[in-house]
């Protein structure tokens, strides 16, 4: 057992299960949190899984970023319990109960915030494509993505790939099964880079509607989806969802033959640009804002449900913001689909905040076109008239006028005399209100027809004792000093009182002061073209022959070839490279900015044998297989190869049997294989009856419909207490259940 589940306890905490299994909490012998993904029997059940999950986890040791976890390894829970994968546990919450909770309890998961995940998820999938070009997640999906209390997305079990590719399910089984769209194209399921974009397209789609894509819905209805997103434009009229972010989505599901993203590479760079001039500051104030929220209703739900079931739940007082909206003058009609309660423009109603401070709430904004504040109240997200399960709330075509519902400065008074009465007025009410909210916050949003020329969101207007100072940068992320404290990274739009300020920018190395004058109720804006500096750090790419060398550059120890060494220092490195047949040392010249490559062919030293073995153990004869060339078979007791890698399939013709396996022989060794063959139903009948014994474990009582044993022969031995004994051997294959009936009368 490895040490670091030195205090597993037996039963682990169960913290989220899916269709790959459950995940528990245990900690390392140090006391560092630790993730149990305990996989279903189902799925280790195939000969190959276990083998391509270690192999995967090996290969990927050295792999590391903040958006992924660091994965342990591979046990088992027990002795006999199931097959686990060890990563270090992420604090935070599964994107799949996000979704799920912000459906029924109708919070809206405004577009910043969404954008801001998006943003997040298809870089970190863009950087493991980059480091690790031949690996892919394989499992991308609400399930396997974390949040943390941080704002910050992890995607996790990110091992799992090569693995659940020996399962050979079809399409719908690996979606249906275990939530894992896969393009369809070639003969069959691919686990590969486009199969990661797929994923991450799905997992974006599912964050613009605010809940989880139903299994009813992939691939029928998904590009239906990506194109009936619909968001109300700054003069109030009814749009699309931007062409361009349209447009990246059908290319990321891979529902655009023409040109679908063939790594998240591409897919990166394109929403980039699709969203060059948004707010990353406005999405992750967003974001935080609507964690707040999250947090604050499952809190609130929680302790709802623990109340006493004697006493009626307790309704959470929220606070109420009022703002008068006139009416216009003739009121148009709304669509037949809208709720009698939209339908009444003229009708007072109060729009009740989200549970947070009161504080921090704040009136929703007048539509005006301009940068959007990170403490302005983030209006409805676009899923709110979009989402199938909000049919009521979808807006009709686009041009139909906006109705604006008008609020009163108090709400509607219950008689708490009758308490039954009150109860069911005041859940009609919060129904009713809830409705006319959301048409509220949908009139406060003010996106244009492309997603690169405004904001999803509006500001709260300036206050006429305030300027507003608009700063952008070229490229972005220099840090803005105002008056000697920091305000944040451009693009980045601060009210600031009247008068003159320093205005400062800071980048690496360099400091740009300017002076600016802020008027009342005025806007300044400022575009700088700042000098491109590039990183003082370079990367070293280094792949050995055979791959598997252990590599150390200036004496530490990075992993095993193939990788990329980073943020090395300008100027000579030493690279040494070490496996079983010798050690190598390199001189390697960095320069900043640069990514350099090394290729050392690690040849056996001289008078070194060129040569090793492969043994194979099992209880049955196997033949062993290389290019559809027989190498033996296991009842040989070892077996001369060449050194290095081999690719193995090894077969039993007659039992039905066949696996594929990979071995690293090293000079003049052994690499040895064990194999646990797989088991088969076996059926036992007796006349008139007998007790049944499999290689001398007792099975019960004739008749035996079905006792599970592993493939090869076996000897079975039927007792009587009057007819005597009967033995007979048979042989359990794959091809078919096998049948062993005796007649204890005969002699």
């Amino acid at each position: 057992m490895d040490p670091a589940l030195a205090r597993t306890p037996s039963s682990p905490p169960v913290l989220f299960k899916d269709g790959l299994g459950q995940r528990r909490l245990s900690f390392s012998a140090a006391n560092e949190p630790l993730e149990l993904l305990a996989l279903h029997d189902e799925l280790t059940a195939v000969s190959s899984f276990e083998f391509a999950l270690r192999d995967r986890v090996s290969r990927i040791s050295s792999f590391q970023s903040e958006h992924f976890p660091r994965v342990r390894g591979v046990e088992r829970i027990g002795k006999a319990g199931p097959l686990a994968v060890v990563s270090e546990h992420v604090q935070g919450d599964r994107l799949s109960q996000i979704l799920e909770f912000a459906e029924t309890q109708l919070l809206p998961i405004e577009t910043d915030a969404a954008l801001c995940l998006i943003r997040q998820l298809v870089h970190a999938v863009s950087v493991l494509h980059q480091k690790a070009p031949d690996l892919c997640h394989g499992a991308i999906g609400p399930e396997r993505i974390v949040v943390t209390p941080q704002a910050r997305l992890v995607i996790v079990e990110h091992v799992l790939g090569s693995a659940l590719e020996q399962l050979h399910y079809s399409h719908e089984q690996y979606w249906m099964s275990l939530r894992i769209p896969l393009p369809r194209v070639g003969s069959g399921p691919q686990f590969d880079r486009r199969s990661d974009v797929t994923q991450a397209g799905i997992t974006a789609l599912a964050l613009i509607v605010g809940r989880q894509i139903a299994e009813d819905e992939y691939p029928s209805r998904v590009a239906e989806m990506a194109g009936g997103t619909w968001t109300l434009s700054s003069t109030g009229g009814i749009e699309p969802l931007p062409a361009s972010l349209k447009e990246w989505l059908l290319r990321a599901i891979q529902l655009d033959p023409r040109n679908p993203f063939p790594s998240a590479l591409e897919a990166w760079a394109e929403l980039d640009r699709v969203l060059k001039y948004s707010d990353p500051l406005a999405e992750i104030a967003a974001l935080k804002l609507f964690l707040t929220r999250y947090h604050t209703r499952v809190a609130a739900a929680d302790a709802t449900n623990t109340q006493s079931p004697t006493q009626p739940p307790v309704a959470p007082v929220a606070h109420v913001v009022t703002r008068p909206t006139p009416v216009p003058a003739t009121a148009p009609k709304p669509p037949a689909s809208t709720p009698a309660s939209v339908q009444t423009p003229a009708s007072p109603v109060q729009m009740p905040a989200s549970p947070v401070p009161a504080s921090t709430a704040a009136p929703r904004p007048q539509p005006v076109v301009s940068s959007p504040s990170p403490h302005a109240t983030p209006s409805m997200s676009l899923h709110a008239i979009t989402s199938p399960s909000h049919a009521s709330t979808r807006p009709g075509p686009p041009g139909a006028p906006a109705v604006t519902p008008q609020a009163t400065d108090h709400e509607d008074e219950v008689d708490d005399s009758r308490p039954e009465e009150a109860v069911m007025e005041k859940i009609t009410r919060s129904q009713r209100v809830r409705l006319i909210a959301a048409a509220v916050g949908l009139i406060a949003l003010t996106s244009g027809g492309t997603l690169a020329a405004r904001r999803f969101f509006v500001p709260a207007p300036a206050t006429e004792s305030q300027g507003m100072l608009a700063v952008q940068t070229n490229p972005a992320g220099a840090t803005v000093v105002i008056d000697g404290q920091q305000r944040g990274a451009t693009p980045l739009s601060v009210a600031l009182r009247p008068g003159r300020h320093v205005l400062e920018l800071v980048t690496e190395g360099d400091v740009r002061s300017m002076p600016v004058t802020i008027t009342a109720g005025g806007q300044v804006s400022h575009f700088i073209e700042l000098p491109k500096t590039s990183s003082a750090l370079g990367e070293l790419q280094i792949r050995t022959e055979p791959a598997g060398a252990q590599v150390s550059v200036d004496g530490h120890s990075l992993g095993k070839s193939p990788l990329t060494a980073d943020g090395l220092t300008p100027g000579q490195h030493t690279v040494t490279l070490e496996n079983d047949l010798g050690t190598v040392t390199q001189k390697v010249t960095i320069e900043s900015g640069t990514t350099a490559s090394l290729v050392v062919p690690m040849s056996a030293p001289r008078g070194a044998p060129l040569s090793g073995w492969i043994a194979v153990s099992a209880a049955v004869d196997l033949q062993l297989y290389e290019n559809q060339r027989l190498l033996g078979s296991s009842q040989t007791d070892r077996i001369m190869v060449p050194v290095g890698r081999h690719d193995l399939e090894i077969s039993n013709e007659a039992l039905g049997f066949r696996a594929a396996r990979t071995v690293n022989v090293s000079p003049g060794q052994v690499a040895s294989i064990k194999l646990d063959l797989p088991k088969a139903p076996m059926a036992l009948n007796a006349a008139p009856w007998a007790e049944v014994w499999v290689d001398g474990n007792r099975v019960g009582e004739t008749p035996i419909g079905s006792v599970p044993v592993s493939i090869g022969p076996h000897e079975v031995v039927f007792r009587h207490p009057e007819l005597g004994e009967r033995r007979v051997v048979t042989t359990v294959t794959l091809m078919g259940p096998a049948k062993v009936s005796v007649d204890m009368r005969k002699k």
